[in-house]
């Protein structure tokens, strides 16, 4: 309660403070001028009507009269008309005051002229008033809904500057990439062509990451979906060039079910799920080999990897490419495809990729049969 009342006079100080100066400048010039002070519960009954008059007509009546949109017509009727249910209810509550003239000091009133004079006037005084602060705080709001809307615009205007510029920038970046590869490309097969005689290892890993990378380029430029089958190619590669970098100590199982390599979907997926292999696995134990397997059940087409976690936990671009398959898999499939990843009791990170066959395309066949990459 304590803390509600105060939340109270924190919202409303200012009007709180106005009135408070207001009142003790009235009290103190009609004594000074009078002679005389009223008793202070006097005050409380006067200033309580009227300041309930003055919020009333601002709050309740203009809004109302001014909404109908004939302002000139209704609102001196509608004055009037307050003027008037206003005098009966201060003549109630004067005289249900003047009971108890000493706690009070209020005289009971009647309808004679000069009391009706001095109502109406102060009740004209206060309408003024209020219908001043009516205009006031609607002109404020005004401004604030005016200011609002210039920041929603200027927010507006530099995300439209931002997009035009990030639009440039890849445009600009489609360019580059457009003659770029083609310049590697080329690079690489003179590279190729110069070390195949004299060193045809490192030929053979130079003619390898050509594959993987003009495979990655055609996949981004103009494929939206491609057969598993060719990605599972370039895992292939992928494998190869570890193990031309390792002597061939890597051992790395892959399980496909034929039928699923004819099924199309985006690309990249396998080739991500392999690399955060090579990064945070250990692939160097025969007995703890690294695992892909694809495989399909009446609805569904399942992609699973498990490896056995490094000891020397490599921390660059940790779980970058897996949320990038997972925001990649949402937008492209939405909730028919899900992707999970966690790392077991036993020291073993795996992940497993399900998407609905529905919104895959083109698979045949059953037969199942196993790749397997070894030492």
């Amino acid at each position: 309660m304590g803390k509600t009342f105060l939340n109270f006079l924190l919202k409303y100080r200012a009007h709180i403070i106005t009135w408070t100066i207001f009142m003790l400048y009235e009290t103190m010039i009609v004594g000074i001028v009078s002679g005389k002070f009223g008793k202070p519960p006097s005050y409380i009954v006067h200033y309580a009507i009227y300041i309930g008059l003055f919020y009333f007509h601002a709050h309740y009546v203009l809004p109302r009269i001014l909404k109908r949109g004939i302002a000139f017509l209704t609102l001196p009727a509608g004055i009037v008309l307050e003027v008037i249910a206003y005098y009966l209810f201060y003549y109630v509550i004067a005289n249900f005051a003047s009971y108890y003239p000493h706690f009070f000091g209020i005289e009971r009133i009647n309808f004679e002229r000069a009391n009706l004079i001095k109502v109406t006037w102060r009740t004209l005084y206060f309408i003024g008033f209020s219908t001043g602060y009516y205009f006031l705080i609607n002109l404020l709001k005004e401004k604030e809904r005016t200011a609002s809307l210039e920041r929603r615009q200027l927010h507006q205007i530099i995300a439209q500057q931002k997009m035009e510029k990030e639009l440039a920038n890849a445009q600009n970046a489609y360019l580059r990439a457009q003659i770029n590869p083609h310049f590697l490309f080329n690079t690489l097969n003179f590279i190729y062509n110069k070390t195949r005689k004299s060193a045809p290892i490192a030929a053979d890993a130079i003619l390898t990451l050509s594959a993987m990378m003009r495979y990655a380029v055609e996949s981004s430029e103009d494929k939206g979906y491609i057969a598993i089958e060719e990605e599972i190619e370039q895992v292939h590669n992928l494998i190869h060039l570890h193990r031309l970098r390792q002597n061939h100590q890597i051992y790395f199982n892959i399980e496909v079910e034929e039928k699923v390599r004819s099924i199309w979907m985006i690309p990249l997926v396998l080739i991500t799920l392999t690399e955060n292999i090579f990064k945070h696995g250990n692939l160097s134990l025969s007995n703890h080999p690294a695992t892909l397997r694809l495989y399909t059940d009446e609805d569904s087409v399942f992609i699973e990897t498990k490896n056995l976690i490094n000891a020397i936990h490599n921390t660059t671009g940790l779980s970058k490419g897996l949320e990038n398959i997972a925001k990649r898999l949402e937008h492209t499939y939405g909730d028919q495809a899900t992707f999970t990843y966690f790392r077991d009791g036993k020291n073993y990170f795996q992940t497993k990729v399900q998407i609905k066959l529905s919104v895959l395309n083109g698979f045949v066949g059953s037969l199942a049969v196993s790749d397997k990459i070894g030492k």
